[in-house]
């Protein structure tokens, strides 16, 4: 994957799901970015990526809660564009010049948004991601492993981080399918389970909802520069 460091406006940096460099991605279409902190004001582009992670939350945590509530609102996603800390991967329109996103929606100058993926810097050493959900038509092409792979190289080269952390909230009071798979999948990725959080004391709004008990376990992996490792 080929990622452009951005300037500290924010500049959008761009990627291209590319096989060539992570071979279990075949989608060669979707594109990623960080797009620049005036897509804040795009309101079609919240309410998209909004609506995208609130169903996508809503069926991956299906049965721990006791109810449905939606995972993020327009407002903390302007927040993220604004911070520089959500990356998009989008469908690029077929015909036009979309180098310049400043120029119109994103949609108009960029494509339709199929997935995101928030990522900051918590430590000296660590960043952390979270936010990720891919539209469920695409979740087949790669799409969800490169998103991962942007924000490790976003922390590593950008931010000059040496390890990236995960957190995943799963129900002991029954065998959740979706969370068992998940897990499975952050560790083919490399992510090894450090610590146990306290959901209670982390999200003390959240932790009212739950339908039971549950375990809030933190993942870690060690970021390597591959441009630099490739030299």
């Amino acid at each position: 994957m080929d990622i452009a460091v951005p300037t500290p406006t924010h500049e959008a940096a761009n990627s291209t799901l590319a096989p060539s460099r992570h071979n279990d991605d075949d989608n060669t279409t979707a594109k990623i970015e960080v797009p620049p902190s005036s897509a804040a004001d795009d309101e079609q582009l919240t309410e998209a990526l909004t609506g995208l992670v609130n169903v996508v939350y809503s069926e991956a945590e299906h049965g721990i809660y006791s109810t449905d509530f939606e995972r993020t609102s327009g407002d903390d996603v302007a927040d993220l564009l604004r911070a520089g800390e959500l990356a998009v991967a989008y469908l690029p329109r077929p015909d036009g010049d979309k180098d310049d996103v400043r120029t119109g929606s994103f949609h108009q100058t960029r494509g339709t948004p199929i997935g995101c993926i928030s990522m900051k810097k918590i430590s000296s050493t660590a960043g952390e991601f979270g936010m990720l959900a891919v539209d469920p038509k695409h979740r087949d092409g790669g799409v969800g492993g490169s998103l991962v792979r942007f924000a490790e190289e976003w922390c590593c080269r950008h931010l000059g981080l040496s390890a990236m952390r995960l957190e995943l909230l799963a129900p002991v009071h029954f065998k959740h399918v979706g969370k068992t798979r998940l897990q499975a999948w952050y560790e083919r990725l490399g992510y090894v389970r450090v610590e146990l959080r306290d959901f209670q004391k982390a999200y003390p709004r959240l932790y009212e909802l739950l339908s039971g008990p549950t375990e809030f376990r933190v993942f870690e992996k060690k970021l390597v520069d591959r441009e630099r490792q490739a030299d």
